[in-house]
């Protein structure tokens, strides 16, 4: 027996590579929308984050002289880098 070679027609061909191009097209677009909506929330959690160490509590000095008992020594826990730390 003579074996037939399966061939599509032009329109079956057509349809078919028709279909994979609009359907990669549609998953590249997916995933661009995807990391777009990512990207843009991840810049407004850093946004937020940013205005939130910018509220700092301000005290005025008779309130730190009274709570460090006028910056004693027996107050002083230590030096750091920005100077010495006393406990309230």
């Amino acid at each position: 027996m003579l074996k037939r070679k399966r061939t599509f027609s032009k329109k079956k061909l057509a349809g078919i590579v028709s279909s994979a191009i609009v359907s990669g097209i549609g998953i590249l677009l997916l995933g661009f929308i995807f990391s777009k909506r990512k990207r843009n929330l991840r810049k407004k959690k850093h946004r937020e984050a940013r205005q939130e160490d910018v509220e700092l509590p301000v005290f005025d000095m008779s309130t730190i002289a009274h709570a460090t008992d006028t910056f004693s020594d027996s107050n002083k826990l230590g030096e750091g880098g920005f100077g010495p730390v006393y406990k309230v």
